[in-house]
């Protein structure tokens, strides 16, 4: 069974750690009203010493991140961790967690994506627990506060057994808003969200446990001490798996080939679905296209593929539930997804 975090409830206090790269800049400032606009809402902070410092592309050496994090969720009043955004390499702090130490401790709440996954992703895989995907700290300094980001915060109020619901979004953003010292903008939201099926299906569904994160940045796992997929599968292998990917600098090709790596090392057995968000940075290489790299990789899995979900760094973004039961459904460009918490 997974383990599921105790619900994150207003009144409590959320870690903010750096474990990937560190806030600088004009973007401090909108760091500062998510805490500000969180704590409007109710809830509390500690945060760690490293998260405005930027050297590298990381906010420090990596046994210090590694620290920084384990102190946040071995403290017993801190409820969930929320990174304020990912990076670039997050996974050579995974070395330097005490793993024993996190499993005897009660589990927490960790939400992020981007190269925040890499960390959601193992401790799933490792510990057996839930882990939350979905928007970043900065993502609540917003002005307003999307809705679906807001949401979030209900999920992860959820208890065990529970269950929730979220439908595909309206609009998308293809495009950021500048923040400045004077103005802290909301998602620009211009683009017509449509969920497409491989094949053109008018209909599919498919059910299973979730799993999945950033694409650019859990493949680095395949093959390291981190790679405990198959293990997962056997663990779970009765209910299958519905596997759910977003990528960010990543063109056509380099999908493809990555999709194949993961499908080679026996990471889509026992799946029922597949899920790819809105791919950022992305560019065709010559005609071979994002259709084409997810059917090159994919069609022999005889199993639903769903492209340009509201999932990644195109926002807003639903939230995926690493290790929660999942129910599909998408009808002519319209999604549905109900997650239980068992």
């Amino acid at each position: 069974m997974i383990n599921y975090p105790t619900p994150l409830k207003k009144g409590d206090t959320i870690g903010i750690t750096a474990p990937s790269s560190g806030v600088t800049g004009v973007i401090v400032k909108k760091l500062e009203n998510a805490k500000s606009q969180l704590n409007n809402l109710g809830y509390n902070f500690i945060e760690t010493d490293s998260v405005k410092n930027q050297s590298k592309l990381t906010s420090a050496p990596s046994s210090i991140r590694a620290k920084e994090f384990t102190s946040l969720y071995l403290n017993e009043d801190v409820r969930a961790i929320i990174p304020p955004w990912g990076g670039e390499f997050l996974m050579d702090m995974l070395p330097y967690l005490n793993y024993e130490k996190l499993r005897e401790a009660e589990p927490k709440w960790i939400l992020g994506f981007s190269d925040i996954s890499t960390l959601l992703f193992t401790l799933t895989l490792k510990l057996n627990i839930a882990t939350a995907h979905g928007p970043n700290l900065l993502d609540f300094g917003n002005t307003p506060i999307h809705e679906s980001v807001l949401e979030t915060l209900n999920i992860l109020n959820k208890e065990k057994g529970e269950n929730f619901v979220q439908h595909s979004l309206d609009r998308y953003q293809k495009e950021w808003l500048e923040v400045t010292k004077n103005n802290i903008p909301p998602y620009n939201l211009t683009e017509k969200v449509e969920w497409k099926n491989l094949g053109n299906k008018k209909e599919v569904e498919c059910s299973g446990r979730l799993m999945g994160g950033n694409l650019d940045v859990i493949c680095k796992l395949i093959g390291t001490p981190y790679d405990l997929v198959e293990n997962f599968i056997n663990m779970h292998n009765s209910d299958g798996f519905i596997w759910y990917f977003e990528s960010c600098e990543m063109d056509s090709s380099d999908i493809y080939r990555t999709l194949w790596q993961m499908k080679m090392n026996g990471w889509f057995e026992e799946c029922k679905g597949i899920l790819y968000g809105r791919a950022e940075g992305y560019s065709d290489v010559e005609d071979f296209t994002l259709v084409d790299s997810l059917e090159y990789s994919l069609s022999d899995l005889d199993v639903p593929v769903i492209y340009n979900v509201d999932l990644g760094h195109m926002p807003p973004q639903l939230v995926f539930i690493n290790g929660a039961y999942a129910t599909v459904n998408v009808k002519e460009g319209e999604g549905e997804i109900k997650q239980e918490l068992i």
